[in-house]
């Protein structure tokens, strides 16, 4: 007799940015079979008792305007969560705010903002930690941070900088990350379009940035997809979350080959394997209807991206795969 498959579960995510959403942390997410609840600025009481709670943002220090009855409202609601032991996620500004909530004191960097790609380096700790298991111990990932925190009570540093320490840290079932895997070189570039004033304290345009910083967050993103699959993977072992039909990807574009084939792009992520050849797969077409398929290879043809393209075999040979298609499974993943 079968086991039951596990409940759904929900990962609240409040951003800082309504333009910005949740970048490629909402795909990995969905991956590991969390439904999203994405908001601006908008954290609920209830929220407390969510299976997984995330804070995102960007900030070179304290932005001009922002409601620090927002932050603090954050905070607490972070806080509630670690005396709970609820798992929690803080990217950026919400790593911030994760460090505060374990009662580490939060403020200005002295040595300025860091805005752009700049290499860490793993502590012992974050050596032996299965989020980093095969990273070099040096290794690039994207800045966009002006604060700096004293030791965080409690947690274990996992990353660091010479300038900067606590670029990871790991509090109880919760994980902070001060740089920012989930930015792909679009969402960078609306950033820096975005935030011009950030941009000026380092002493560039947008432009400057843009063409010094744009090729670097590219390269990057083969680590920072490689982080998040296993983040998600991570707080969905905490909470029970998959089982039943999961999310992969939605596809961009199509190729038709010989026969039944077809080549689907973007595909999965490149560093993270989470199909295999021979897995069946679900095709959910924009208006609801669907398509089905069987997992023939994957086609990288030379392409160093984030993603590796799926080669599948479509169960009728004249079906139709717009873009915007999601690609589903119900068997288990790889990862």
């Amino acid at each position: 007799m079968n086991a039951p498959s596990p409940s759904p579960r929900t990962a609240v995510i409040l951003i800082h940015d309504e333009e910005d959403g949740p970048g490629q942390l909402g795909p990995a997410l969905r991956r590991s079979g969390f439904s999203l609840d994405v908001r601006t600025r908008d954290p609920h009481p209830e929220d407390t008792e969510a299976d997984l709670v995330v804070v995102m943002g960007k900030a070179l220090g304290h932005p001009e305007g922002e409601p620090p009855a927002l932050w603090e409202e954050e905070r607490r609601l972070l806080a509630r969560r670690l005396e709970a032991g609820r798992p929690s996620l803080g990217i950026g500004l919400g790593a911030r705010l994760l460090a505060a909530a374990a009662g580490a004191r939060v403020g200005p960097g002295e040595k300025g903002p860091v805005l752009g790609v700049h290499p860490v380096s793993l502590t012992m700790e974050g050596l032996a930690d299965p989020l980093f298991a095969g990273f070099e111990e040096f290794f690039d990932v994207l800045h966009w941070q002006g604060d700096t925190f004293e030791n965080i009570p409690g947690a274990q540093e996992l990353v660091s900088t010479a300038r900067y320490p606590h670029q990871a840290f790991r509090v109880g079932k919760s994980y902070g990350v001060r740089f920012h895997p989930e930015v792909d070189g679009g969402l960078f570039e609306r950033w820096v379009g975005s935030s011009r004033e950030d941009v000026a304290r380092v002493g560039l345009t947008a432009e400057e940035l843009l063409k010094r910083e744009g090729p670097r967050v590219v390269r990057v993103q083969q680590h920072a997809m490689l982080l998040l699959e296993r983040l998600a993977t991570f707080f969905a072992r905490q909470v029970g979350a998959g089982g039943g039909e999961r999310y992969l990807f939605t596809v961009d574009a199509i190729q038709r080959l010989a026969g039944r084939g077809v080549l689907l792009s973007p595909g999965i992520p490149r560093r993270a394997p989470i199909v295999r050849v021979g897995q069946t797969l679900s095709l959910k077409r924009p208006d609801g209807s669907r398509v089905e398929g069987t997992v023939r290879g994957m086609a990288s043809f030379g392409d160093t991206g984030s993603a590796i393209p799926l080669l599948v075999l479509l169960d009728s040979p004249d079906a139709e795969v717009p873009p915007g298609s999601e690609a589903l499974t119900s068997e288990p993943l790889t990862v």
